[in-house]
């Protein structure tokens, strides 16, 4: 007697094979048997010949605060998710020891775009060491299975509070955070996450600590990594370091290397492909290196108030005040030296001033609805504006009500493409739990089956379900994941090929304190399963026994992916 069967299915089993029609029996969680399954279960799906495959592995999460008050991890298992990667970038919330908690909160919510007066109502603080913080999730219980990233910003402020974002470390609080690593990895920690990235800011503006480390930090962190048989350096780079700090990085630790993020640069069209070639070239001398990507165009949806990206440039304000903005922003000199800033080379601004890609998606004044779904570039040409100043005007007009979204990067898809058929891309870089209201790219998978694989051809589906789901388990040593091989985890999305795909954006006010975010669907997802369970029936998240698993073993071989079967569709 098995626990499920799911039949009339067609399997895809992750590794990037031709689809098998038949069915697959689930049995204390696991796969049981695959193919024609004689027997009977205590549960019988009929999957009506749609497409049964492993659920997806998201490597690039930010759900760390969230997952202590949502077990589900929304929207990760309506999105098709079933196991997720916290601590990206080095900003995770462990440890937290009480008189620098508020600033850790602090921080996260500058850097990542969250409302801290979300995080400060919905977070669960019942822990300081990451030990206890790993305690925490495996008592509330978690939908999605959880891996979880030590995280080097902390580590920074936890030993030297806020002067982590000002200066090196002595030689004795370094040997404080090493300890801090160490206490991680015994707790389950799956690696390190950092980043050295100029645009990570945190509180005030000020650099986000791990900025401040200097490379012997980075070696000494890699030497610990080191001590143990698995793990991963997952690492969000700037100007400061790219590939070759990597390798270095990798050939200290013996483990995998993971550079974020890597973009299509309009204004770099040759900046992607480099990285990527690196990486390439470093796997060809046996060094584990990888890139992880984005499938989807970067945009962001934000008030003036809070314009996250903006944030980041020279002459753009880091109050939020309305007040001091709307002196500000009517300030001839402030326009006139912001404009300089846009023009400037300067490759870490990813924003270039390019209005036609800035449409307005809100307006606060009902006179102004007309212009929803419009650029500032066309509105402004229409009028016979400068379109920065239009820009400006009609949010100071609606007392900054008005909510502009930003195209960013990924926008040719003749640059994309390439970056995603490569096997050493890892496509992920979701940032779900992150800019809540800023975005919502937790549907990346979705976006790939449909857009990518259906409508472009980029991908056949056997290969596109493998490039989120077995090869980024096999390179973070998650063991029995990402594929529906038997003695597998039965970790399952069912979705119909001919219509999967994801919605546009739509604000909901469900964050702690009412706070807002951004939500998408995915149509043609019917179901998603985490160790045997279905936790979403393609409309709703379902109340059951969380069923997901905060791992803490991991795989020590290494990463070994198959070579891609997908063509790009030029070829």
């Amino acid at each position: 007697m098995y626990d499920l069967i799911i039949r009339n299915a067609r399997i895809a089993d992750g590794l990037g094979n031709p689809l098998v029609a038949g069915d697959l029996a689930v049995q204390d969680g696991r796969v049981a048997a695959v193919g024609e399954v004689t027997g009977e279960a205590r549960q019988t799906y009929d999957a009506g010949g749609n497409v049964l495959a492993p659920g997806v592995v998201d490597l690039h999460t930010h759900y760390d605060a969230q997952l202590t008050w949502d077990q589900t991890a929304s929207p990760a298992g309506a999105l098709g998710v079933t196991t997720v990667v916290v601590g990206n970038c080095g900003f995770g919330i462990a440890p937290a020891p009480a008189k620098h908690r508020d600033a850790i909160l602090a921080n996260l919510a500058e850097v990542e775009g969250m409302s801290l007066e979300s995080l400060k109502a919905g977070t669960d603080t019942s822990y300081e060491t990451f030990a206890e913080y790993m305690d925490l999730l495996k008592r509330k219980g978690v939908y999605p299975n959880v891996a979880v990233l030590a995280s080097h910003t902390v580590f920074r402020t936890a030993v030297m509070g806020d002067a982590g974002s000002t200066r090196a470390a002595t030689p004795d609080e370094l040997a404080q955070m090493l300890d801090l690593f160490r206490d991680a990895m015994d707790a389950g920690a799956v690696g390190l996450g950092s980043s050295s990235n100029e645009n990570h800011r945190g509180t005030g503006g000020l650099p986000i600590a791990s900025r401040l480390a200097d490379d012997d930090e980075f070696r000494a962190m890699m030497k610990v990594l080191a001590e143990y048989d698995h793990g991963v350096f997952m690492a969000t780079f700037g100007e400061k370091h790219g590939i070759p700090f990597l390798e270095e990085m990798s050939k200290i630790s013996g483990r995998p290397g993971c550079y974020a993020p890597m973009f299509y640069f309009s204004h770099q069209p040759d900046r992607a492909k480099g990285f990527m070639d690196q990486a390439e070239a470093a796997r060809a001398k046996g060094l584990p290196v990888y890139c992880q990507a984005s499938c989807q165009p970067l945009s962001l949806s934000f008030t003036l108030d809070k314009a996250y990206i903006l944030k980041a440039m020279k002459h753009w304000p880091a109050t939020e005040d309305k007040e001091e903005l709307r002196q500000i922003f009517s300030d001839p000199a402030f326009r006139a030296s912001f404009r300089e800033t846009l023009a400037a080379e300067d490759s870490q601004h990813v924003f270039k001033g390019r209005w036609d890609w800035v449409p307005i998606t809100i307006t606060g004044l009902e006179k102004n609805k007309h212009m929803e779904g419009r650029t500032v570039a066309e509105v402004a040409e229409e009028r016979g504006v400068d379109p920065f100043d239009f820009f400006l005007d009609l949010c100071l007009e609606e007392d900054f009500a008005t909510k502009y979204t930003c195209y960013l990067l990924n926008m040719e898809e003749e640059g994309v493409g390439p970056l995603l058929v490569n096997d050493g891309t890892l496509i992920c870089l979701s940032d779900a739990g992150a800019h809540n209201s800023l975005l919502c790219d937790a549907g990346f998978a979705m976006h790939l089956f449909g857009h990518w694989a259906r409508d472009r051809g980029l991908f056949d589906l056997p290969t596109a379900i493998r490039k989120v789901t077995s090869d980024p388990a096999n390179v973070y040593g998650i063991m029995d994941r990402g594929q529906l091989t038997k003695g597998a985890w039965a970790d399952m999305i069912l979705f119909d090929p001919e219509t999967i795909g994801i919605t546009k954006m739509e604000r909901h006010f469900d964050l702690p304190a009412g706070g807002e975010r951004l939500l998408r669907e995915a149509p043609g997802l019917m179901g998603t399963w985490v160790n045997g369970v279905q936790v979403f029936d393609g409309e709703n998240y379902l109340e059951v026994e969380a069923p997901g698993e905060v791992l803490t073993k991991f795989s020590s071989a290494p990463p070994t992916l198959g070579m891609n079967t997908g063509q790009m569709a030029a070829e």
